[in-house]
């Protein structure tokens, strides 16, 4: 491979774009929790964090990439076009990661100064959580769809805020 080719690995500074192409990423074998990764075949890694570096609605773009002590490796633009074993890694790791009930019905919400209490249902089941200043902990994920990180650091996706009852909609349309 020419010079003109390499990936510099040790700039802190550069942002390292990688092709699907040139990276794999696996596990030693199936009970073996820690990711690894071979780019191209100038670098190999043992531990690997993967993490979407840009907006939740765009699930299959804008993958990161960092080392065991937290340090950046690159960033792949899509995962379309990835191998099959290095997809299922990613998809695996992102599940753990961003575990994410999505809720199914508001059974109660109520506010009090500056905190809002919920009682829900979602595809994992009864959930009860509160979560402090509303506005620094929700975001828009698209029209209609809100997340919400409680004060424990859990996440909470509410797909439709229209057709979770009067209550829920008037708190959350404040922040949608």
């Amino acid at each position: 491979m020419s010079e003109e080719n390499k990936i510099d690995f040790d700039d802190a500074y550069t942002l390292r774009v990688l092709d699907v192409a040139d990276v794999r990423l696996f596990r030693s074998s199936p009970d073996d929790s820690r990711v690894r990764l071979t780019v191209r075949d100038e670098r190999s890694y043992v531990s690997v964090a993967i993490a979407h570096a840009f907006p939740f609605s765009k699930p299959g773009e804008y993958v990161g990439l960092q080392d065991g002590d937290g340090k950046d490796i690159g960033i792949l633009p899509s995962i379309a076009g990835i191998d099959e074993e290095s997809r299922r890694v990613i998809d695996d790791e992102m599940q753990r990661r961003y575990f994410t009930p999505s809720v199914t019905k508001v059974n109660l919400v109520t506010e009090m100064q500056g905190t809002v209490t919920w009682e829900v249902d979602t595809d994992r089941g009864e959930r009860r959580f509160v979560v402090r200043n509303l506005r620094d902990n929700a975001y828009s994920v698209g029209a209609g769809r809100i997340m919400l990180t409680d004060s424990e650091g859990n996440r909470y996706y509410f797909p439709d805020i229209v057709n979770l009852g009067r209550k829920a909609f008037e708190v959350l349309s404040k922040v949608a």
